[in-house]
């Protein structure tokens, strides 16, 4: 059972997840939004100033921290449903590629591609020699385990057709002889388990880990060898 602080926190951050990136919002139209007296709404956002600007009785938050506020939300109970409602998905992958770039990668968005007979789409490639991730980002999925499953190995699929066609596809850097390929899923909520079929499993906000821990890690991922 969570405390009462926890569910003011809860509310709090729920109601600004609704707003816009980079609005300012007034604590007082806040506190009547939610229903919690202003001075408790103030000392709530003075606890999460690593997430919010607080400044002259108004409160904004920036284009990132949506994303963090969104992961707080779920650990505090929120629905997965009601927080993926007001997250956008190019926030979602924005985020993770921002993530990527700054670990050196080279990103590629909303990746698309011809392979196997068909049309393919991969929302983040990143290459940083010897390495091609193919992520893709499920910022909207429930934490169910068979649907789980499933985007797992579709995006094996996805990385599979990505190999077949990388002779054709225009990269810099270009990967080559001795490079190898990683399917990963990157998820919003914690997931029940962070591998399956040999397919990475991340929250994102264990994603800067996961890239620091890459290497330890690579034998016991499905990677495919160039």
């Amino acid at each position: 059972m969570r405390n009462l602080d926890q569910i003011i926190k809860r509310e709090v951050l729920k109601a600004l997840l609704r707003a816009k990136t980079d609005e300012k919002i007034s604590l007082s139209m806040l506190s009547r939004e939610i229903g919690i007296p202003r001075d408790v709404v103030e000392e709530t956002l003075s606890s999460l100033k690593n997430l919010v600007d607080l400044e002259d009785g108004k409160v904004r938050i920036g284009e990132d921290d949506r994303i963090r506020i969104a992961v707080l939300c779920l650990s505090l109970g929120a629905d997965v449903s009601y927080v993926a409602r007001y997250l956008d998905w190019r926030e979602f992958e924005r985020f993770t590629a921002s993530i990527l770039e700054a670990y050196g990668y080279t990103v590629y968005r909303g990746f698309r591609f011809k392979s196997m007979g068909r049309r393919w789409e991969i929302d983040v490639v990143a290459l940083k020699r010897p390495t091609v991730l193919c992520l893709n980002c499920k910022h909207h999925l429930r934490q169910n385990w068979s649907i789980l499953r499933k985007a797992a190995l579709e995006e094996l699929s996805r990385a599979e057709a990505f190999k077949q066609a990388l002779n054709r596809l225009k990269l810099d850097p270009k990967p080559s002889k001795g490079w190898w390929i990683l399917p990963v899923l990157v998820t919003l909520f914690k997931p029940r388990s962070r591998i399956y079929e040999g397919i990475p499993i991340v929250q994102i906000t264990e994603l800067r880990n996961f890239l620091e821990e890459l290497a330890l890690y690579k034998s016991f991922f499905k990677t495919l060898n160039l």
